[in-house]
């Protein structure tokens, strides 16, 4: 029973604004305080404000723009577009219309709203072109509020449907009196964000979430479990709050499935990777002190080439939760992890190469723990490089406009350089602020009185072209200055889409994969050998291949001193493999085998040199008479 009181304590902890949203909700907005930014836009939403979940951003119907989908605290999920010059709802609809539909309990449960804290997760789950909205909702247990997954398919504009085979997973596990564990009737909630990803290599998305209900879901997209799912009591006997993520940790083609949890055994809490059949990845389940509501993120962090996995920890205990796990491919600690900090770790991790040096750097920030009156003892946004040496402790300043208690730092943080000035700058959200903070990627607070919005503030923002003019704007949901209604914040800035944008939303990508891409990696033959007939004329022509041995694209040029050699093209970008034509001037070569030299080739992303980059290959060429075998090959022997 001890767990389950602490449960709906954390409950506490991480809702203060639904209490502290209807407390402030009469003091005057704090755009009557500083000079609003002449690029603001905003929407306002018919339903109530909008409570941890971070936006989500897509063009659904291909016209060059990105529509805006973002759930309230009472249910209604939202789909917000540009039309011109305007931008404006453009669709709705109250979950819980659909979950009544499904079947929903009524007695005892809240049957005309649900409750969306989480990020919707966008993509093409069947690949057939249209994209889909997977939400999680439910909430908070002790609302009795219907919850599960639902799936939205887009069918032309502006018309969405419910998917067949949704809502899931229809659990009564939880929500009754003061323990967690006991069932109240209505259908269990979903706090984390569900992730996307192809986890049996089949083409199509499945989604995974984790519970209330005690469980770990993986659904195929017409809502049938995956075969080995969920993971369920007597394998594990919690799920949790954390969004979980989706990488191809092993790198053997498939990519695993990520959980951070509140499972405690014998002290220690357990993250688990599982492969897409359910099976355990050797190494795994890891453990840690304290549970872990922070969702965990992926990426290359000590620069060997494969991924690593980062999560904070901590709500419970008022000891033990103060840490920053990382963990390699096979389940081991990293040299100098975990880190220690001044709070609890609630927040989830961002990954980034902050200084320019090419690798990535953690950042995250400390925690609101105790009472949710009262400010956070941690105040402290953290980077850390690889190693788990310090790069940066700062409190940012609360961007609120009026003297504020400092807060902590719940909330993921966003890497983004959304201004355009070649360094990455970090967007915060203090718990109870009405404003974006901004901190450099020295840690310097570099606060825009700009960012600041009408209400208090409880998720991240994203960082997107969402007008399709090649410009960035800064997107984030909150609450108008009563209080009463939802409304979104849209901020024209500067940059623009070829700025670095390491993590620029909750979980780094609209499927919530929580995964940094591996940095992109030139690949290239170090010499090219060439054959030419005599007397077949005074050219020969062949191709050599630039590729990406890792993720992302990058430009690429190949430069040479070989007065017979042209390379056509000899610039270009490279996604997976492109070809260059080396084409060789033979007139006046000699018989056998020539040395023309060397050429070299060079790899950028974002105006900075890749890994692998550059490299040289030497070019040579045979004349003579050549005979050439093409398989295959049939031999007769009589």
């Amino acid at each position: 029973m001890c767990k389950k009181r602490r449960m709906f304590g954390v409950t506490l902890v991480m809702v203060p604004v639904l209490v502290l949203g209807t407390a402030w909700q009469f003091v005057p907005g704090p755009l009557s305080r500083v000079a609003a930014a002449a690029t603001l836009s905003t929407v306002t939403l018919s339903g109530e404000r909008i409570e941890q979940s971070s936006v989500a951003t897509a063009d659904f119907n291909s016209d060059g723009r990105k529509e805006i989908v973002v759930g309230g605290r009472d249910g209604m999920l939202y789909v917000i577009a540009y039309n011109g010059s305007s931008v404006s709802v453009v669709w709705s609809r109250q979950v819980a219309i659909d979950l009544n539909n499904a079947g929903a309990p009524t007695a005892g449960c809240v049957t005309d709203k649900s409750d969306i804290r989480s990020a919707p997760a966008i993509g093409d789950l069947d690949n057939d072109g249209h994209l889909e909205i997977v939400v999680t909702t439910g909430g908070d247990p002790a609302q009795h509020r219907n919850g599960g997954v639902l799936v939205y398919r887009y069918n032309s504009a502006w018309s969405f449907t419910l998917v067949p085979g949704w809502p899931q997973p229809k659990q009564d596990v939880v929500g009754k009196g003061p323990g967690a564990s006991d069932p109240d009737g209505c259908w269990d909630g979903i706090w984390g964000s569900p992730a996307l990803g192809d986890l049996d290599g089949d083409g199509d998305l499945e989604i995974a979430v984790e519970g209330f209900d005690r469980r770990l879901h993986v659904w195929h997209y017409d809502g049938t479990y995956v075969t080995g799912w969920p993971i369920q009591p007597p394998t594990i006997s919690r799920g949790g709050w954390a969004t979980p993520a989706i990488a191809d940790i092993d790198q053997d083609g498939l990519p695993e499935v990520i959980f951070g949890t509140d499972y405690e055994t014998n002290g220690f809490y357990n993250l688990y990777v599982f492969n897409g059949d359910a099976s355990l990845l050797p190494g795994f389940p890891v453990q840690t002190t304290q549970n872990m509501m922070s969702s965990p993120a992926i990426g290359d962090i000590n620069g060997d080439g494969w991924p690593e996995i980062v999560v904070g920890t901590g709500t419970y205990e008022a000891s033990g939760g103060n840490k920053v796990y990382a963990w390699d491919h096979n389940g081991n600690l990293l040299p100098g992890w975990p880190t220690t900090t001044e709070g609890k770790m609630p927040a989830s991790p961002a990954l980034g190469d902050l200084d320019g040096d090419g690798d990535l750097e953690v950042v995250i920030g400390c925690g609101a723990e105790g009472d949710p009156y009262n400010p956070a003892t941690c105040t402290k946004l953290y980077a850390w490089h690889g190693d788990g040496s310090l790069v940066f402790a700062t409190s940012p300043a609360n961007n609120t406009g009026w003297s504020a208690d400092p807060n902590g730092l719940p909330y993921p943080p966003i890497l983004a350089d959304y201004d355009g000035d070649g360094s990455i700058e970090i967007l915060a959200v203090n718990r109870w602020s009405w404003g974006i903070s901004t901190v450099g990627h020295d840690g310097s607070n570099r606060n825009d009185s700009s960012l600041r919005t009408e209400n208090t503030l409880s998720s991240p923002p994203a960082v997107d072209d969402v007008d399709g003019d090649g410009k960035l704007e800064i997107i984030i949901g909150g609450a108008n200055s009563s209080g009463s209604n939802g409304k979104v914040y849209i901020w024209k800035m500067n940059g623009s889409t070829s700025n670095a944008l390491p993590w620029p939303m909750f979980h780094r990508d609209v499927r919530r994969t929580g995964r940094y891409l591996l940095p992109p990696k030139l690949g290239f033959p170090s010499e090219i050998r060439m054959f030419h007939q005599q007397g077949s004329g005074n050219t020969e022509a062949q191709y050599a291949f630039v590729r990406n041995e890792g993720e992302g694209q990058f430009d690429w040029r190949i430069t040479h001193s070989i007065g017979r050699l042209q390379v056509i093209p000899n610039v270009g970008t490279v996604t997976a493999t492109t070809p260059a034509q080396f084409v060789i001037d033979t007139t006046g070569l000699n018989i056998g085998w020539t040395t023309l030299g060397t050429v070299t080739l060079t790899g950028t992303a974002s105006g900075k040199s890749i890994l692998g980059s550059p490299t040289t290959a030497t070019v040579y060429i045979y004349v003579g008479d050549v005979n050439r075998v093409y398989l295959p090959a049939v031999l007769r022997n009589y």
